[in-house]
């Protein structure tokens, strides 16, 4: 056999074996791909969580919005009584 055959096998062989190699390190093992279907799952399922909460932070937001509201017509409402207070306070003076 000529050398240049040999080289040429040679050749081959290591390239083939390369790509073997190659092969197998791009291969997926079966465990990761299982445990995907399971974590999508999970996410799916934190995700619709997710989706809960921000649904009700919107809520409990405009429940403070409301309160904060009545708070400041409780406000105005006991300004106004002191206000009344004190006119009737100066009336008795007055009157005193």
């Amino acid at each position: 056999m000529s050398i240049e055959k040999k080289s040429l096998i040679s050749t081959l062989k290591t390239t083939k074996k390369a790509n073997a190699v190659s092969s197998e390190l791009n291969a997926k093992p079966s465990s990761v791909t299982s445990k995907r279907a399971a974590v999508n799952s999970t996410r799916a399922g934190v995700n619709s969580t997710r989706a809960n909460v921000n649904s009700q932070r919107k809520a409990v937001t405009s429940t403070r919005a409301t309160v904060n509201s009545q708070r400041k017509a409780v406000t105005s409402t006991r300004a106004n009584v002191n206000s009344q207070r004190k006119a009737v306070t100066s009336t008795r003076a007055n009157i005193s």
